[in-house]
């Protein structure tokens, strides 16, 4: 075989591999490495909206999972710009859940700041975590800047967490998610 023809199979070979059942992605370490498949959309959503989160409870695991099955929201700061159209296209969801989404939606602009960085799915960030962040730090504001070295002092925190905490708030898709909520009358300081 020609050496050019060898180039070609490198370049042009069809990966083959399981599938992510949602998105179709190539599973990488069994995991999607899609971070707009709506499976992961979902969850972050139902993680943002559950009681440990911002307390939405009328935005449930197939709510959201409906939402982004849509196209209605990649992450939880669209969930507070969706139109009246957006809402009228999930015509299965009843007017008194959406009525009442929207309600909770709002009342969830005062949640504290725990609640907040829990919903952010910042890797290794729990409940828990995300509750002595807060206490350490005062506000997601003073987090943002924060160091390393300053994050690993506080229980829980190793350096892989401290490195997902400041990669979290570095991320241009996230920074664009905090400018939305800032937009919406969320407040970090």
């Amino acid at each position: 075989m020609f050496p050019v023809f060898k180039i070609f199979e490198k370049l042009f070979k069809v990966p083959s591999g399981s599938k992510c059942s949602e998105c179709q992605s190539l599973l990488k370490d069994s995991e999607c490495p899609n971070m707009d498949c709506p499976l992961k959309v979902a969850y972050w959503i139902a993680r943002w909206c559950s009681q440990a989160g911002l307390n939405i409870p009328a935005i449930d695991l197939p709510l959201a999972k409906r939402m982004a099955r849509l196209h209605l929201v990649i992450h939880p700061g669209e969930l507070y710009e969706l139109s009246e159209g957006d809402w009228q296209r999930l015509d299965d969801v009843t007017g008194a859940v959406k009525k009442e989404a929207k309600r909770q939606l709002e009342e969830s602009k005062n949640a504290e700041h725990t609640a907040l960085l829990y919903g952010f799915r910042i890797d290794g960030v729990d409940a828990d975590l995300a509750k002595r962040l807060v206490e350490t730090f005062g506000r997601i504001s003073r987090l943002r800047e924060t160091k390393a070295e300053q994050l690993q002092a506080i229980k829980g925190v190793d350096e892989c967490v401290a490195v997902a905490i400041r990669k979290w708030f570095r991320d241009s898709f996230n920074r664009k998610m905090l400018k939305i909520l800032d937009r919406n009358g969320f407040r970090f300081d």
